[in-house]
């Protein structure tokens, strides 16, 4: 983990009341050392019509964004105030340094550009000359027969070789053709983060976060390494998965209540029947309360928040796992 303690804090982008990720850096990093993964919600530039596949950014959720704002993990900043702010401030020598920046990520995408091209022509090259090849039998196939049946001198002049592919002369007007300076829009702010801004001394947040109530429960179970995604299509405020979804079903689906909240007992047999059928334990859990009876019961069995010391900012919480068995 000592990567992770060196790496710099992590930008959240707040955009409408919205918590963005727009660098792949940073979407790596907090999925492989902080159990983030998160939903995609940007549209993928080679198919844009279409909502099925999703590309950068991501979307957090308010409680991912507060428990990495609560282990110093990351820091919120308004877009909305931000970049007219920064642009403004920039000095003669800064915006050179801006403009430069994007010229040689433009130049990267010309020349990136020109090596995909340049890869692909042999193909095309390879296909027509196994084309002509093909052409080159048949027509000599066909010439055997007219001489047997014809017998002419005439089959000499008509079948002789054919004449040469038009695609060599193409060639050299494909590569006299250069291609063009591309003009390169920046999807990350790094660029304008010179040096990149910190939050408070005391560690809070730059912006506030609208965290829900269910955020000591997230925090709880986030804190013992499980992964956690939105579990709105198993009627539950998270699914919760023993590692990465790629490689795990989720064990859980997880709802949050308040610890003096009534539960209705039909809300319990639904949920638990729901969790049997689709193989998932149904789990509830909440905030303990602040007397001293919910903080010893918090300390016993469930444990109360920041297993391992990851999140002491994290109100403390206790989980019940609830299985549906028939009779």
């Amino acid at each position: 983990m000592a990567s992770s303690t060196d790496c710099p804090r992590v930008r959240i982008s707040k955009v409408a009341g919205r918590y963005l990720l727009f660098d792949i850096d940073d979407v790596m990093y907090l999925r492989r050392n902080h159990n983030i993964c998160s939903v995609f919600v940007g549209t993928i530039p080679q198919n844009p019509q279409q909502n099925i596949f999703m590309g950068l950014p991501i979307e957090l959720m308010p409680e991912e964004a507060q428990v990495l704002v609560d282990k110093s993990v990351a820091y919120v900043v308004d877009d909305a105030t931000f970049h007219p702010a920064r642009l403004a401030a920039l000095s003669d020598s800064e915006r050179r340094r801006y403009l430069q920046s994007l010229k040689v990520e433009g130049r990267r995408a010309q020349i990136a550009a020109a090596e995909s091209k340049e890869s692909q022509r042999p193909k095309i090259i390879n296909k027509g000359k196994g084309k002509s090849k093909r052409t080159e039998g048949e027509i000599a196939s066909e010439g055997d027969t007219l001489e047997k049946g014809a017998g002419g001198d005439e089959s000499n002049d008509l079948f002789g070789p054919p004449s040469p592919a038009p695609s060599p002369t193409s060639q050299p007007k494909e590569e006299a053709e250069e291609p063009t300076e591309f003009a390169i829009t920046p999807t990350i702010s790094s660029l304008l983060l010179t040096p990149p801004p910190e939050p408070d001394d005391d560690g809070g947040p730059a912006v506030p976060i609208d965290a829900p109530p269910s955020y000591a429960l997230y925090a709880h179970l986030q804190d013992r390494g499980y992964y956690m995604m939105p579990g709105l299509r198993f009627g539950c405020d998270y699914n919760v998965y023993p590692g990465d979804p790629l490689r795990f079903h989720s064990h859980f689906q997880a709802a949050s209540y308040g610890w003096d909240d009534p539960v209705a007992v039909l809300d319990l047999v639904a949920g638990g029947r729901l969790g049997t059928t689709v193989k998932k334990g149904y789990l509830v859990g909440g905030a303990v309360a602040s007397d001293g009876q919910g903080e010893e019961e918090g300390g016993q069995g469930g444990g109360g928040s920041g297993g391992g010391g990851g999140n002491p900012r994290a109100p403390r919480a206790r989980a019940f796992c609830i299985e549906w068995a028939a009779m």
